[in-house]
């Protein structure tokens, strides 16, 4: 390597060092701020009462305005959630997940921390959600009923899976609203728009990272999302300089809008009209303590087409509330491709693909590593002919190094003449030069379709695997200096060096630099993301060891001129 290839090495492995660095010590002011929060905050302790039961407590969540009345909740539990309800604003106060579990053994619990209940109605967005509401229970039906000082009647019926309704499916998380708005004035009630929340999302285990609580919608097929990092001051990376003010509101005004939902890293609460469509989006992070500026959560509301009613007249409508884990079989069963809420991305047939036959894995073995591994195997098997043919031909490279070299040394002082010379060569001798990458390049849509998909796979929380406790959380072995020693990452780079020692060389510096780089790219990718995502890799490289190992004593490729055909 020249001095060039030197310098360019060192300053790109001292970025990639800080970068991690800089990114270990902002994951580990948010997680140790989550952490205080938690102790000072503890969630409800888990406990299913199918009885509904009426209480006068303390708010549970910071109402928008001061309540004429103390809060009362109601409690209604499914073999799934408990819902609490509560009469400021009329909705779901808190959904616990009865099947998920949190931190200390405590349950999931969704809109825990939230301004507004799941199902608040307002007129304007953020600021008259909690209106008192008198609410009944029935059998797994709850009503709430308000009348405001102009004589509207807001009537919103919730309807909840039965107690003993197990399906497996996406009946056992969802909710059906129905909101019917009466005018028992004298006068004409004139509304242009008003608004439905979906509450508030917010982080379930103490290291997810902040930048996955989102606000998801889709129009037309097309989702949009935003995350809580979104209202920061743009700046640019490593250098610091502003490029862009705080934002405090999300707003987006449109038709069409199929559903609105936030989420966290493995659960979302999803708002989705049956009729109608919205006509906009509104949505801004929520502090979730005051002395813990790096924790944030998400709330949102569904802007939806007003309406003009005499007095006497009604205006219904029907939605779909699904508060639940992020299970992409529960959610395809949703309409309106909800299942987008998974946020897949650009290689999302490739993540469902894969979370599918994880899925599918798991049933026969009952391990998720077992099923990762064996996933890797089927896919390292698919590859092994291009990865054969890549070998040989890296090895045909390997041979024609000599004459390339000449031809760099002969036209060193012309650059233009020395590639068209060495493109000639490749083109005498029938080699590819790029053909040696091939793997590389059908592993790119599998590594980052891998990625997209375990970042959101809930089924591997809590998931165990030798000294990994958790799948779907960095493998943290111990600390050193402040800095987690996470071990399936360094295998992983050690797997690739390996690799990269059995690998023919290439002719060609550049590529070489580039393969170097490699491992650390990775590292840096892996590091503090779920170690399934490791352990794929590295069980990927073994494999692809194995196989340099077999070819490597197959009969070595002749290195014959390619006759051109006749004409």
């Amino acid at each position: 390597m020249d001095k060039k290839g030197i310098i360019f090495t060192a300053i790109a492995v001292i970025v990639l060092v800080w970068s991690m660095y800089h990114d270990q010590q902002v994951y580990n002011k948010q997680l140790a701020d989550r952490r205080a929060y938690e102790l000072a905050h503890p969630s409800p302790t888990p406990g299913a009462s199918p009885v509904a039961q009426a209480t006068s407590t303390p708010a549970v969540a910071a109402p928008a305005a001061t309540q004429a009345t103390p809060e009362k909740l109601q409690e209604v539990t499914t073999n799934y959630v408990r819902y609490v309800f509560t009469n400021h604003g009329g909705g779901i106060a808190t959904a616990t997940l009865l099947k998920h579990q949190a931190e200390n053994n405590q349950n999931v619990v969704l809109n825990g921390k939230g301004d507004f209940p799941i199902g608040a109605v307002s007129l304007t967005p953020g600021l008259d959600a909690t209106g008192d509401y008198d609410i009944t229970v029935g059998d797994h039906v709850v009503t709430c009923v308000r009348t405001t000082p102009e004589g509207l009647e807001i009537r919103k019926v919730y309807q909840l899976p039965g107690q003993t309704k197990t399906t497996g499916g996406a009946e056992d998380y969802e909710v059906n609203l129905t909101t019917t708005f009466t005018n028992k004035g004298t006068k004409d009630t004139d509304w242009a728009a008003w608004y439905l929340y979906t509450g508030t999302a917010q982080e379930i285990h103490e290291s997810d990272l902040a930048m996955y609580t989102t606000l998801d919608w889709l129009r037309e097929g097309k989702l949009s999302y935003a995350d809580v990092t979104w209202f920061n001051e743009k700046r640019l990376p490593l250098i610091g300089i502003k490029t862009g003010d705080a934002k405090s509101v999300y707003t987006q005004s449109t038709d069409k809008i199929s559903w609105l939902g936030v989420s966290s890293q493995y659960y979302t609460s999803i708002l989705a009209p049956k009729e109608a469509t919205g006509i906009g989006v509104w949505a801004q992070r929520v502090s979730l303590a005051a002395d813990k500026p790096n924790l944030f959560g998400m709330e949102a509301a569904l802007e939806l087409p007003g309406f003009k009613l005499a007095p006497g007249q009604s205006s219904s409508s029907e939605f779909s509330i699904y508060a639940g884990p992020k299970e992409l079989g529960r959610l395809k069963q949703l309409p309106a491709e909800q299942k987008l809420i998974m946020n897949f991305g650009t290689f999302r047939i490739i993540s469902e693909l894969l979370l599918n036959s994880m899925n599918g894995l798991y049933a026969l073995l009952h391990n998720y590593a077992y099923a990762i591994i064996v996933l890797t195997l089927i896919i390292k098997t698919l590859l092994w002919f291009p990865q054969n043919k890549a070998t040989q031909s890296m090895k045909k490279m390997q041979l024609l190094s000599p004459k390339m070299t000449e031809l760099r040394e002969k036209y060193k002082d012309d650059p233009t003449r020395m590639n068209q010379e060495i493109m000639k060569l490749y083109k005498t001798y029938g080699v590819n030069p790029m053909s040696g990458c091939l793997p590389v390049v059908i592993q790119i849509p599998i590594f980052f379709g891998l990625f997209a998909m375990l970042r959101s796979a809930v089924e591997l929380r809590n998931s165990h695997f030798l000294w990994i406790h958790d799948l779907s959380q960095p493998d943290t072995l111990f600390h050193l200096g402040g800095f987690p020693v996470n071990v399936i990452p360094l295998v992983m780079a050690g797997t690739m060096f390996w690799q990269m020692s059995l690998t023919p060389k290439s002719g060609d510096p550049m590529q070489q630099r580039i393969m170097m780089f490699t491992p650390l790219i990775f590292i840096a990718f892996c590091y503090n993301y779920a170690a399934a995502l490791a352990l794929y890799w590295t069980v990927q490289n073994v494999f692809t060891i194995v196989q340099l190992y077999v070819t490597r004593n197959q009969q070595p490729p002749a290195l014959q001129k390619v006759v051109p055909p006749k004409r």
